[in-house]
C-alpha cells in the first residue's frame, strides 16, 4: 500500500480499457481510508478517499459493480470525479481478491460518457483479467517476502 505504480501492472488496465473502448482504466488497492492507484490508462492519480471511491462499492460483490448513470445514483452523484472532472459516466469493476477470497482492491473501467450495461463476455473478460491482476499482486508480495527473509 502506498507505493509507487508498478509498470508490470500496466498490461491489466491496458487490456481492460482497450476490451470496453473506454478512456479510462485503473487498478486500485484498498486499506484503511485511502485508495491507491497501482496502475492507470487514461487518468494520472495517485490516491484518492476510498469514501469518494466506485472501488470501494466494487469490494466484497461477488460480480463486481456496474453503475450505468451514477449522476442518477445517490451513492455516487456528489462523488468528486463524478460531480467534477473527469465527469464519470460509466463505472465498472471486479474485485481484486487475494487469499483465502480476501478483496483488496478492484480493476475499473471508466467511461466519461453514458454507456449501456457490458455485455456478457466483456464482464467474464474484466473478471479474468481481474483474477490475472490478482494473482500477479500474490506474486509480488511473496517475492517482497522472499527478498525479507534472505
Amino acid at each position: 500500500m502506498g507505493s509507487p505504480r508498478e509498470p508490470g501492472f500496466d498490461r491489466f488496465v491496458s487490456a481492460a480499457a482497450h476490451a470496453f473502448d473506454a478512456p479510462i482504466a485503473l487498478l486500485s488497492l484498498i486499506h484503511a481510508d485511502r485508495q491507491w492507484f497501482k496502475a492507470t490508462h487514461g487518468m494520472d492519480i495517485d490516491c484518492n478517499s476510498r469514501q469518494g471511491s466506485f472501488c470501494n462499492f466494487a469490494l466484497d460483490q461477488a460480480d463486481g459493480l456496474e453503475v450505468c448513470d451514477p449522476c442518477g445514483d445517490s451513492r455516487f452523484a456528489t462523488l468528486r470525479f463524478v460531480a467534477g472532472a473527469p465527469h464519470i459516466r460509466y463505472y465498472i469493476g471486479a474485485p481484486l481478491r487475494v487469499g483465502a477470497g480476501v478483496d483488496v482492491g478492484a480493476l475499473c473501467v471508466i467511461d466519461v460518457r453514458r454507456r449501456d450495461p457490458a455485455s456478457v463476455d466483456q464482464k467474464a473478460y474484466l473478471a479474468a483479467l481481474a483474477r490475472q491482476a490478482s494473482a500477479a499482486l500474490e506474486a509480488r508480495a511473496d517475492l517482497l517476502d522472499m527478498r525479507g527473509s534472505a
